[in-house]
């Protein structure tokens, strides 16, 4: 006999055999590990002493950068170290707790929670390649790399395992897709702009900019213009074509993109805070496109539709259309 099973993020065709009971359940177990390690990673990096007396020091490049002297984060940069544990407490006080909530939903049979598990999947796989290969080597880079791991094969398996038509048939006819695929454009617009301006001046002076002292490339803007972008204007354009997939990649965009607008304000408001400077070039924009992003986050919710008829009265079952 053949079943459609909800798998936390997915649904799965089961044909009942015991290699695949065994498959479905590793496959279940994956989002709780990412849970559990990001909960280890984020709580380990924000322990006492996760700030102290930094250290001065002068870089390859002659610049006179410093240290963060103490913490998980001592050998890194000091401005990168901060930014490094904002990203920690928002991950641990929202992501996991997201991740935790999102699941919960899922394995109920809920589209929203389907897609947002897929999405915090991406999002966990981008922050913990940019741990693993940015900040300095420290006792969690193994963490680091089994969150990134995982985090990608959770993304790979819901992605295969995800009607897109079944998503489409239950995106209201009302929703303003081409609203939102110019939203999508004008992210990768503003992406490409700010970080284009930023390397472009780094490389015609050879020096970093005071906050960006200490550092030795922009993984950063690396993954923003070799990722975030292409996934943003793929989903704009699938979207102008109102394909099905379109509104799939719109949902990752918008659940990455709902976490990096928390974070991002909190990385311009704590130095503002704590050293009474900003950078209102990149600033401006990021805080304009966080909230767009809140608002498109709420408005493209409002517009999936959940199927009584797609959950079973066990919260394991579900259909999907074209199975």
């Amino acid at each position: 006999m053949i079943s459609v099973v909800s798998l936390g993020s997915s649904v799965w065709i089961s044909d009942g055999s015991e290699l695949e009971r065994s498959l479905k359940k590793a496959i279940a177990v994956i989002p709780w590990l990412i849970v559990l390690l990001v909960a280890v990673a984020t709580g380990s990096a924000l322990l006492p002493p996760a700030n102290g007396p930094p250290i001065p020091f002068v870089t390859a490049r002659g610049e006179p950068a410093l240290l963060q002297g103490s913490g998980l984060y001592r050998f890194d940069p000091a401005p990168l170290a901060r930014e490094g544990l904002v990203w920690d407490a928002i991950n641990l006080v929202i992501g996991v707790p997201a991740l935790v909530l999102a699941l919960f939903f899922a394995h109920r049979g809920s589209l929203r929670g389907r897609l947002a598990v897929t999405g915090l999947s991406l999002y966990f796989a981008y922050v913990y390649v940019q741990y693993a290969t940015m900040v300095a080597l420290n006792p969690l880079f193994p963490v680091y790399i089994a969150i990134f791991a995982l985090s990608l094969v959770n993304l790979f398996v819901s992605l295969a395992l995800i009607d897109p038509p079944h998503v489409k048939s239950h995106v209201s006819p009302r929703f303003p897709r081409r609203f939102f695929a110019g939203f999508a454009f004008l992210l990768s617009s503003a992406l490409l702009v700010l970080w284009g301006l930023r390397i472009a001046a780094i490389l015609r002076s050879g020096r970093f900019p005071p906050e960006l002292a200490g550092m030795v490339t922009l993984q950063s803007q690396a993954f923003d213009l070799g990722l975030v972008v292409p996934l943003a204007l793929a989903s704009g354009i699938l979207l102008l074509r109102d394909h099905a997939w379109g509104y799939v990649l719109t949902a990752l965009t918008l659940t990455f993109g709902f976490m990096m607008c928390l974070t991002i304000p909190a990385w311009i408001v704590v130095p503002l805070l704590q050293d009474g400077k900003i950078q209102g070039v990149e600033a401006g924009p990021f805080l304009l496109l966080s909230a767009a992003g809140f608002v498109l986050v709420g408005l493209f919710l409002r517009n999936v539709r959940e199927d009584p008829k797609d959950e079973h009265p066990g919260g394991r079952f579900v259909r999907a259309s074209g199975l």
